[in-house]
């Protein structure tokens, strides 16, 4: 008689837990990599204004920056589909291999 191939309550709720704290822990990162953003951007806006408003450098930082926050962003809501087909990719290689072995 073949074991049963389902996880048991506890392993199941185990991983549904450490999927909810890496989601979490993706979602601080992003809102911190935003709060960066915003703070010390307005502090060098800031700067250049107190400074005799010439040439807007700080527009330099803003756009570099701004590309890395919006890679991070991108991944970050990209990724749950990404995690998505992995799983799906990874059940039917299970699936396959179990056939293969009979």
């Amino acid at each position: 008689m073949e074991q049963d191939q389902r996880p048991d309550q506890a392993t199941m709720g185990n991983d549904v837990r450490e999927k909810a704290e890496k989601r979490v822990s993706e979602r601080i990162a992003l809102l911190s990599h935003l709060g960066s953003f915003v703070i010390i951007n307005a502090f060098l806006v800031l700067i250049w204004a107190l400074t005799g408003r010439g040439y807007p450098w700080f527009i330099w930082v803003m756009v570099g920056w701004g590309v890395g926050l919006a890679m991070h962003a991108f991944a970050y809501f990209t990724g749950r589909r990404g995690e998505a087909m992995k799983e799906r990719m990874l059940r039917k290689e299970m699936e396959k291999i179990r056939k293969e072995q009979g």
